[in-house]
């Protein structure tokens, strides 16, 4: 066993130590995420957001009606590092290094209170302010909140806990009461944590574990799997690997739910950005739309969400971080990741690229003849072609071959490719909205009739023709059809 031969004891700088904590990469909405970590840890079920611009003296506060503390449990909680990270913990813990209240305020704010009343015991308070620090240079906690009224709000429960934010200059800075921009800034920064809170947390809302009230009114949850949707999303088996659950869901093509719906479930970021895995610890969201790099995001894989559920057991296996919005499947779980994600993707594939594409033959033949077709040319660029064996096609090359083909050419050559993707990443609703018609049109009947007609005059079996005509585009969308098509 070595000797350890003892030295001196170096204390950190108060100065230095307490403005790198502010640099450990939250936003205003993981901060106050990880703020709401330690209410529901307390088992509070209410916990409200308010906040009021003021220029300088904005404030944002979040309180809740949990177990709150004594006077050794708050001083504990306001140390810097108070909680061994390795140690057990409770299911419905959802802190972590003992961190969170420290750095997600610092990364906000310069001023930090915490009033909390635990049941027969008295209301306390307890404040770090950062400019106090920074000149006396020493860490002394102050027994000190700036307005009584906030004190007064916990004094009347039975127990809770209310932390307050004040010298926003993360967000304020020095702007002024009359400043406009940054208070509308301040407003929309507001917004955006509401959204933020509604998915995060939207699990504990679900059940009715918790109500989130902010500025009293109640947030609703907003479930990334959008199960209240009309048709509903498939939904997978739920798999068991361990302490992690994994479940896939599909959701419904976009032209199947209608505009409201489409618009109203797309969440802040499109369909596009949502799709790929969801992680979960202990049913509080961490990691949002991302494939973790076993992935990449397509447009045909937009309709695949995969949840994933671990307990806080997994943390170190997981690499969690102390903002608890970064985690790393490890090495055992991502080959099972991957072969999920692969079955969700080839089914969003499925839905996205051939909805409707089906044929009606008796003999379980699946193939149709669609209108276009693509192929790689030599140097590896994409190309779109006129599929020449489509009934309609055929039958205009074999009477007129010379000029129908110039034409058909001459459209394959000037397909408006930029165009589309213009439309499309203007307004994806132009394309994905688009709707499949029950019935056919009466024009397209006669045009079913008279294509099958000719057939049949050159010789063709009846039902070879029948079955020509059934399996190609778009006359394969129609099964109707199919019975208009006799001698």
């Amino acid at each position: 066993m070595e000797e350890h031969i003892k030295a001196e004891i170096t204390t950190p700088n108060p100065k230095s130590i307490i403005n790198s904590y502010r640099s450990f990469g939250y936003n205003l909405s993981t901060a106050i995420a990880d703020i709401i970590d330690n209410s529901i840890s307390a088992n509070a079920n209410e916990i409200r957001l308010e906040y009021k611009w003021k220029g300088q003296d904005s404030f944002i506060s979040i309180s809740d009606n949990g177990v709150g503390m004594n006077r050794d449990e708050l001083i504990l909680a306001m140390t810097l590092g108070s909680k061994n990270p390795e140690e057990v913990r409770s299911e419905k813990d959802l802190g972590r290094f003992g961190m969170g209240l420290k750095t997600a305020s610092f990364s906000q704010c310069k001023r930090l209170t915490c009033i909390t009343k635990k049941q027969n015991y008295a209301t306390i308070k307890r404040c770090w302010d950062i400019d106090f620090i920074n000149s006396e240079n020493e860490w002394q906690l102050l027994d000190y909140v700036s307005d009584n009224s906030f004190l007064e709000k916990i004094e009347k429960q039975k127990s809770g806990t209310l932390v307050l934010w004040e010298k926003l200059d993360r967000i304020i800075g020095n702007a002024e009461m009359s400043n406009e921009s940054v208070k509308n800034v301040f407003y929309q920064e507001m917004i955006n944590v509401k959204r933020h809170l509604s998915l995060v947390f939207h699990k504990f809302i679900e059940s009715k574990q918790i109500k989130i009230y902010f500025q009293n009114s109640e947030i609703e949850a907003y479930n990334p799997f959008l199960l209240n949707l009309n048709p509903k999303p498939e939904m997978g088996q739920t798999e068991n690997f361990g302490n992690v659950e994994i479940t896939y869901f599909i959701l419904p093509h976009m032209s199947e739910i209608g505009k409201t719906d489409y618009e109203n479930s797309g969440g802040s970021l499109g369909w596009f950005q949502e799709q790929g895995f969801y992680i979960y610890r202990g049913n509080r969201l961490l990691v949002a739309c991302d494939w973790l790099g076993l992935e990449k995001k397509r447009d045909y894989s937009k309709l695949a969400r995969i949840a994933v559920n671990f307990t806080n057991i997994n943390d170190f296996n997981w690499q969690l971080d102390i903002k608890k919005s970064t985690a790393t499947p490890p090495i055992e779980i991502r080959k099972e990741l991957t072969r999920i994600a692969k079955i969700a993707i080839m089914k969003s594939a499925k839905i996205y690229n051939w909805r409707g594409q089906k044929t009606i033959s008796e003999n379980g033949n699946t193939n149709y003849e669609p209108l276009w077709t693509d192929e790689k040319t030599r140097e590896g660029i994409k190309k779109y072609k006129i599929n020449r064996k489509h009934p309609i096609i055929k039958s205009l090359l074999e009477e007129n071959n010379k000029l129908v083909g110039k034409a058909l050419k001459l459209l394959e050559d000037n397909v408006p490719i930029e165009l589309i993707l213009s439309n499309q990443n203007e307004d994806p609703a132009f394309h994905e909205l688009e709707k499949q018609t029950e019935k056919p049109s009466d024009d397209l009947i006669n045009l079913a009739i008279e294509l099958y007609k000719i057939n049949v005059s050159q010789g063709v079996p009846n039902e070879l023709a029948r079955q020509q005509i059934m399996c190609s585009t778009p006359f394969n969308l129609f099964p109707l059809i199919n019975e208009y098509l006799n001698e």
